[in-house]
């Protein structure tokens, strides 16, 4: 839901009301490019048309014609995730000499920041979104403040990934900018607006630490579109109705979540977006889970792992068969159409890999819930052992019935009970030579009663007996004192008595379900 300007630019074919080759003058290259202003192409027989225009103004020595028409190819190269491409055309620019065209210098300079930062070469991208702004600002009127937009848009992109705090920086920049086109009232502004905010509310969801009030006012100014403006709705409700299905889940909302998800459901039986589609069906396994429904949970887990398991099979599929009829074609096509076909092979496994993407996350998203949900559980039961700690009866005695493989008397068994007691509040658990032959020499008994105490009334080994009382040890000080939240690793560790951090790390997840590092982080954000 992130690059919603270039979804915008993308959304409508390349239409032209011409007849081949019927480009003599300068009027008439200029009526097609002005009948489709802001217009990206998006298919091959698009640019067979671009390239006819490209032509025509070459042979009649019309340059802004032919500077029209590459631009145009480069959003379309753009479009295909061309890069390399898109670098070769942008040279091809700069040499035709763009001298004081602000305006297309601005988005040539865009196309180059996105070319390069998705080849890796991130410096020179965010100098080029520079580039990009230090041209859209010397551009006049509602013009200008549409194209600095775009510019910060593309910065928010950019840093997607790199800083969540700068991409936020840059949105609010973008809506700022937007607002203060005076004409708000056309079709491509009022798109933009409602992105923008979606982008900001999404954003507030992210954030840490998470500020769903602020969220909020962004998701219902997009959605009450709905009513002031239905034809920009109808444009954007698939992703408008998915924002606020995700705001809801976050604010454990439910029943609103499964609301939204079900209409995205129902708009998408027309109009056949199964990303959308696919991302309805998770929110709505995660919002039946939290309503404790498992039935509609399964149910709804199960549609989207379908679904997913279908788009992947098709990707495979696609895959194959042009790879199929790439090798029959091999040896009577030509070098252009080879590259054609390879071109598509690798979008389809560009989607495959994406799917793929797609699944692993959303399993992530899952495990990190069941992580966070452990994560409350021990709260809740430090919480719930403090109280039970302030109104244990002192007198009361440690239940003695159990029944033991090993002949303890019952007078030794309470003896030993009490001195197990002793033992785990005096934390010399915490010792590193620690054993079960120097306990039992401390506590003067035999490591064979010992070990049946434990295992019997404690339901431990000796290890996980040790392992359990020195993590509950440094949980408490984590939860307690503040200040060991900025220790490291190696220090809590030691604290609690373990030889290496790796031998603390893996007691701590085990005991927990969870590790240190996560538990500190929460503990901090909470």
């Amino acid at each position: 839901m992130k690059n919603f300007y270039y979804l915008i630019l993308i959304l409508f074919p390349f239409q032209g009301a011409y007849s081949q080759n019927n480009f003599h003058t300068k009027q008439q290259i200029d009526s097609v490019y002005k009948t489709n202003e802001m217009i990206y192409p998006d298919d091959e027989q698009d640019v067979k048309k671009l390239e006819e225009l490209i032509k025509a103004s070459q042979k009649i020595n019309y340059k802004n014609g032919v500077i029209d028409g590459k631009m145009k190819t480069l959003s379309y190269l753009n479009f295909r995730s061309d890069y390399k491409g898109m670098l070769k055309l942008i040279r091809e620019l700069e040499a035709l000499g763009l001298e004081n065209d602000h305006l297309q210098l601005n988005r040539l300079y865009m196309s180059k920041s996105i070319a390069n930062n998705a080849l890796g070469i991130e410096r020179e991208a965010r100098q080029n979104l520079l580039d990009a702004l230090k041209h859209a600002k010397k551009l006049q009127g509602d013009k200008g403040h549409m194209e600095v937009s775009y510019v910060y848009n593309t910065t928010a992109i950019f840093f997607d990934g790199k800083s969540i705090d700068s991409a936020f920086y840059y949105q609010k920049k973008e809506l700022k900018e937007l607002e203060k086109i005076s004409n708000k009232e056309t079709k491509k502004v009022q798109m933009s607006i409602a992105l923008s905010k979606l982008n900001i509310g999404k954003s507030y969801l992210t954030i840490k630490p998470q500020r769903l009030d602020l969220a909020e006012p962004y998701f219902m100014d997009a959605y009450n579109y709905k009513t002031t403006n239905p034809d920009i709705f109808e444009e954007l409700d698939l992703p408008i109705l998915c924002g606020l299905a995700d705001f809801y889940f976050y604010k454990r909302d439910y029943n609103k979540s499964i609301e939204f998800s079900n209409e995205v459901l129902q708009r998408e039986k027309t109009k056949k977006n199964y990303t959308y589609k696919s991302y309805a069906y998770s929110v709505l396994a995660d919002a039946y889970e939290g309503l404790g429904n498992s039935k509609e949970q399964a149910k709804y887990a199960k549609l989207y792992a379908a679904l997913n398991d279908s788009i992947n099979l098709a990707s495979k599929k696609e895959v194959s068969q042009q790879f199929d009829k790439l090798i029959t074609n091999a040896e009577t096509k030509k070098d252009k159409e080879y590259s054609s076909n390879l071109k598509i092979i690798l979008t389809g496994i560009a989607c495959f890999l994406l799917i793929l993407l797609l699944i692993t996350w959303f399993f992530w998203k899952r495990n990190n819930k069941i992580i966070h949900k452990k994560y409350e559980e021990l709260i809740a039961k430090i919480s719930n052992e403090r109280k039970d700690t302030q109104n244990k009866d002192p007198e009361a005695s440690e239940n003695t019935d159990a029944k033991s493989s090993v002949n303890i008397t019952d007078e030794t068994i309470k003896i030993l009970l009490l001195k197990l007691e002793k033992f785990e509040t005096s934390e010399k658990y915490l010792r590193k030579d620690l054993s079960l032959t120097w306990m039992a020499n401390n506590l003067n008994t035999n490591t064979k009663y010992l070990s049946e105490i434990i295992k019997v009334h404690r339901e431990h080994n000796f290890t996980s007996y040790i392992n359990e009382l020195r993590i509950n040890y440094i949980i408490r000080k984590l939860y307690e004192n503040p200040v060991y939240r900025e220790y490291k690793i190696a220090y809590l560790s030691e604290e609690c008595g373990y030889s290496t951090p790796r031998v603390f790390v893996n007691a701590f997840k085990k005991e927990t379900g969870f590790t240190p590092s996560y538990f500190i982080d929460q503990l901090k954000s909470a």
